[in-house]
């Protein structure tokens, strides 16, 4: 009786390792840009699923609950707000940058500075926001997304921003709940760069 030609087992598990590895790209491409990136600090280390229901809605359902208290309520407003933009996966860190915004007042590091960090009112941001200077570098950088005349910038506008700039990984709330300006790297686990300075 002849016996089976045995597989060629390095081909398979080569097939084996391809499959893997795309997987795993797939699995990275579904997370959102901050989530895939991972930030270096523990308020990245909870991430919060927000349902496609919070692109259509203006409160969470919560809202009408009366068994919870309006901490409860105002956290699950937090996420209606938040999920579209960080692509339905809120990082613990955008709840605190997001009570920051609330309270009208953002808690920016001072560049040089470590641990040092001044209170700069929102209003304030959305001024320099909608400064000439600033309108002429957003046109340079986005085209075609910034009008030819300069736009005053609203509050809610400069909140926008900062949630937008939070979920690509230019800004980054530290675990001291300080807002550092950032340069993510350009591959997972990289070394991130916070305030002009190489972090970890």
């Amino acid at each position: 009786m002849a016996s089976k030609p045995k597989k060629n087992r390095s081909a398979r598990d080569k097939q084996l390792e391809r499959q893997r590895a795309q997987r795993q790209a797939r699995k990275l491409q579904s997370l959102s840009p901050l989530q895939r990136l991972q930030p270096p600090f523990k308020l990245y280390e909870e991430w919060f699923h927000v349902g496609d229901y919070a692109k259509d809605a203006i409160v969470h359902s919560a809202r009408f609950d009366d068994r919870l208290d309006d901490t409860a309520k105002d956290l699950a407003d937090a996420f209606v707000r938040l999920g579209p933009r960080y692509h339905g996966v809120v990082p613990k860190a955008a709840v605190f940058l997001d009570q920051q915004i609330q309270e009208g007042v953002i808690h920016m590091a001072v560049p040089g500075e470590p641990g040092s960090y001044q209170d700069v009112p929102l209003i304030e941001m959305a001024a320099g926001v909608s400064s000439p200077d600033t309108q002429e570098e957003l046109r340079r950088l986005r085209p075609d997304e910034m009008p030819e005349d300069s736009m005053p910038m609203t509050d809610e506008g400069a909140a926008m921003a900062l949630h937008e700039l939070h979920a690509l990984g230019y800004l980054i709330v530290d675990d001291d709940f300080v807002v550092n300006v950032a340069f993510p790297p350009k591959t997972p686990g990289g070394k991130w760069w916070l305030n002009g300075q190489a972090e970890r």
